[in-house]
């Protein structure tokens, strides 16, 4: 019986919370992901596979929930604009799955993101070539391997009210708003 069998033989039971986990604790996960995946995002997802699979049910869930708190919190036209640039076009869709990406860059990408979007400039990535979709599914995934199959209770709700300061798709606002960003990555 190998280390993961032995962790997903006990079946855990449901519980709902709505409990956030420290902040400490969450970045600590995100960092030893970021560490051991090398910068590669998809290793990164299977790092954070391997993390959360070492707490129970119930923490899993309040990672899930400072996850999604994070990740509402990052709902601004600010930061959208960003990623419309870095991206060459984001729909709602992508800006979620951003959003996420964002988070597993860790606390410090994500702070400095959060008070100024043109941070992102420092980033060696080019995000025309990978898919932002992954770490926020990770959490439900292994919720339902420590429960036996059953599905990870709500938690919290995620905001979905956007803030900050709506933006126009024409590339001369958005330049003038991110030159940096635009000079990096932006479209002519």
């Amino acid at each position: 019986m190998g280390i993961f069998d032995k962790i997903f033989s006990k079946k855990e039971p449901v519980q709902n919370s709505v409990k956030l986990m420290d902040e400490n604790q969450f970045w600590n996960i995100i960092h030893a992901t970021i560490k051991n995946s090398s910068g590669d995002y998809e290793k990164q997802q299977s790092e954070l596979n391997t993390e959360l699979s070492k707490l129970t049910a119930i923490e899993i869930l309040e990672f899930d929930n400072k996850f999604r708190t994070l990740r509402g919190k990052a709902y601004i036209w600010e930061l959208w604009a960003g990623a419309y640039i870095m991206n060459g076009g984001c729909s709602d869709d992508c800006f979620s799955d951003f959003r996420g990406w964002l988070i597993g860059q860790g606390k410090e990408v994500y702070d400095n993101a959060m008070r100024n979007p043109e941070t992102l400039v420092e980033l060696n990535y080019d995000f025309n070539n990978d898919d932002w979709e992954g770490l926020s599914y990770v959490p439900r995934a292994v919720y339902l391997k420590k429960t036996g199959g059953k599905e990870m209770p709500n938690g919290i709700r995620e905001n979905l009210k956007i803030t900050g300061e709506e933006w126009a798709e024409d590339g001369a606002e958005l330049k003038a708003k991110f030159p940096k960003l635009h000079a990096k990555w932006g479209i002519d």
